[in-house]
């Protein structure tokens, strides 16, 4: 705290408080307010703690406004929060730390800091509510059958002819079937890092028994192959977040998730909280299905993909899935109808989709619908043009001396 602190002398007039009765008891460390430290916060292990606190600093010169900031708990051993000084909003973290005295650069190490360890916090500026109309995500899940979808998901799929919501269903199906064997390309590969970009709602678990796995989640089917791998998940949809996150803290390789929208790749890959969750020494496997066609601008998908592509080690995997006009299944046909729903969609051509591989050798088939890339595919039998969508797998070329 010292080193981030305007006036580091602050901390030669902290008291340090004892939290217990006998000499083997924890202590904490409480900063008075004075210049431009305009509040200050402790955070303790308990009810009985706090009392400690409370007792300790009534009273005491550069402690005012001095209160149990917590709010709804109920266990009486559940960690505390005393705060002293003005309040401040939770996830506002720039102005918590500038309220504490911090100097620019100790801003900043906090910030970082408390990206690493905290999923709640998004990373990069965030969307509008996506409550207040159609998502992505939600519409995906109806797609494909899933229960998590609100009521403006549903309106937009009935709003579509039955065959073009039959074509989008197809679609979604064939793209979600394509995940087990890339996964199980990149594990053999020996990728044991696996960063799902766009990653949209956690699929519920019971599949339908026609199409036998298509809503199994990423990091079950990456622990049928390696039980010490690493799954994170990034999106920019908080629903998605919050909904997904909770079915899924008791697995056994503990998926790690970032909020965050990959427009700003740079910011995304680069904060803190994503180069705690990955190890970026070594190679990671990067999925983006069925998530670039959401950004109508080629600009910005463009600049994003360059950014990824720069940003990961050697011997990293990109596994990629995009819209694309297929015979006789023109995706762009739905571009106007989505857009009247305010979410940008933008298919592109198979020489667009490859540029965005950059210099990457295409695995074979190269790209090819999702459903030919491997003969495993559950629907591997439909004609090529039903997918709407082109899929290719890279691998970033090793630095050599």
């Amino acid at each position: 705290m010292r080193e981030r602190l305007a006036d580091p002398t602050l901390v030669d007039r902290a008291l340090e408080i004892r939290l217990g009765n006998d000499d083997s008891c924890e202590t904490c460390l409480a900063v008075p307010l004075d210049g431009l430290r305009v509040a200050g916060e402790v955070t303790v292990q308990g009810w009985t703690q706090a009392l400690h606190v409370l007792l300790a600093l009534d009273g005491q010169p550069g402690f005012p406004d001095l209160r149990d900031g917590t709010s709804c708990v109920e266990a009486i051993d559940a960690p505390r929060t005393i705060r002293w000084g003005l309040g401040a909003p939770f996830g506002d973290q720039e102005q918590r730390a500038r309220m504490w005295g911090y100097h620019d650069a100790g801003v900043r190490s906090y910030q970082a800091e408390q990206n690493q360890t905290d999923p709640r916090i998004p990373v990069t500026p965030m969307p509008e509510d996506p409550t207040l109309g159609p998502t992505v995500a939600g519409i995906y899940d109806m797609l494909i059958g899933g229960s998590d979808s609100y009521l403006a998901d549903r309106k937009f799929v009935w709003s579509l002819a039955q065959a073009d919501a039959d074509t989008l269903s197809v679609a979604a199906v064939v793209n979600r079937l394509h995940r087990p064997s890339v996964i199980s390309h990149l594990t053999a590969r020996g990728i044991g890092q696996f960063l799902d970009l766009g990653c949209g709602l956690m699929p519920f678990p019971s599949p339908p028994p026609d199409d036998g796995e298509p809503y199994t989640t990423l990091h079950d089917i990456v622990a049928r192959h390696q039980d010490t791998a690493r799954v994170v998940y990034a999106d920019h949809n908080a629903l998605a977040f919050g909904a997904s996150r909770a079915t899924v803290e008791e697995h056994p390789l503990q998926p790690q998730w970032v909020q965050g929208d990959i427009q700003y790749m740079h910011h995304l890959l680069t904060s803190g909280r994503m180069q705690y969750v990955l190890d970026w020494s070594r190679p990671i496997g990067v999925l983006l299905h069925d998530v670039l066609p959401w950004i109508g601008s080629d600009e910005t998908v463009t600049e994003a993909m360059d950014v990824l592509r720069e940003q990961l080690p050697p011997g990293s995997a990109l596994s990629l899935t995009h819209a694309t006009d297929l015979g006789d299944n023109p995706m762009s046909r739905f571009t106007a109808p989505f857009r009247m729903a305010g979410i940008d969609f933008k298919p592109r051509d198979a020489a667009t989709i490859q540029a965005l591989f950059g210099n990457w050798a295409l695995e074979p088939p190269g790209l090819v619908p999702p459903h030919r890339w491997h003969p495993s595919h559950p629907h591997a039998d439909l004609d090529p043009h039903e997918a709407g969508a082109l899929a290719g797998v890279a691998f970033k070329p090793e630095q050599h001396p």
